[in-house]
C-alpha cells in the first residue's frame, strides 16, 4: 500500500499537468473571502444588530434577577443574626436555589445567543453562496474558491458578492 500511494499521486499530478496547458489560457478563476463578507457586509451588520437587540432583552432579565438575588443576599446577611436557625437554613437554601437559577439562565442565554449567531451565519453563507453561483454562471467563471492561502486582487470577487448581497439592505439609521 505504501508503494502504491506515491505512484497514484505521481500519476494524478502528471495527468493534471498534461491537462493544464490545454485550457489554462481561458480558465477563469475567482476567489471570495467569506470571512470578510461575514465581518464587513451590511447584511452581517444587520444580523449582528438583530442578535444584539435579542440579547439585550434577555440580558436585562438576567440583570434584574441578579439584582434581586444580591438585594436578598444583603438582607439575609444583615438580618441573619435576628433569625432562628431554621429560618437561616431555609433562607440559605432559597438563596442557593436563586443563585443556581441566575447561573442557569445566564448559561441558557449564552447558548441561545450562540445558536442564533450560528443560524444567522448559515443564512448569510447560504445567500452568499447563491449569489456567488449566480456571478460565476453569469460571468462564466470556471472555478470560484472561498478558502485559499493567497489570491491576487484581480481574481478576488468578494466586493461584487458583498455588493449583490447588500443590494436589498437599507443602511442603518445614524444615531444622534
Amino acid at each position: 500500500m505504501k508503494k502504491l500511494l506515491p505512484s497514484v499521486l505521481s500519476a494524478a499530478v502528471l495527468g493534471l499537468a498534461m491537462l493544464a496547458p490545454v485550457g489554462a489560457a481561458d480558465l477563469r478563476i475567482g476567489v471570495v473571502n467569506m470571512e470578510r463578507i461575514l465581518r464587513d457586509s451590511l447584511s452581517a451588520a444587520q444580523a449582528g444588530e438583530r442578535l444584539n437587540a435579542e440579547g439585550m432583552r434577555r440580558q436585562e432579565e438576567i440583570d434584574a434577577l441578579t439584582k434581586r438575588f444580591k438585594q436578598r443576599l444583603e438582607r439575609f446577611e444583615k438580618g441573619a443574626s435576628d433569625m432562628s436557625e431554621s429560618e437561616r437554613v431555609t433562607e440559605r437554601r432559597e438563596l442557593a436555589e436563586m443563585e443556581r437559577d441566575v447561573a442557569r439562565r445566564s448559561r441558557e442565554a449564552r447558548d441561545e445567543f450562540n445558536q442564533r449567531r450560528n443560524e444567522e451565519v448559515l443564512l448569510l453563507q447560504g445567500r452568499a453562496g447563491r449569489i456567488i453561483q449566480q456571478i460565476a454562471e453569469t460571468e462564466k467563471f470556471d472555478l470560484v474558491l472561498y478558502e485559499f492561502f493567497y489570491a491576487s486582487p484581480k481574481v478576488d470577487i468578494t466586493d461584487r458578492v458583498m455588493k449583490a448581497l447588500d443590494a436589498d439592505v437599507k443602511p442603518a439609521k445614524k444615531k444622534k
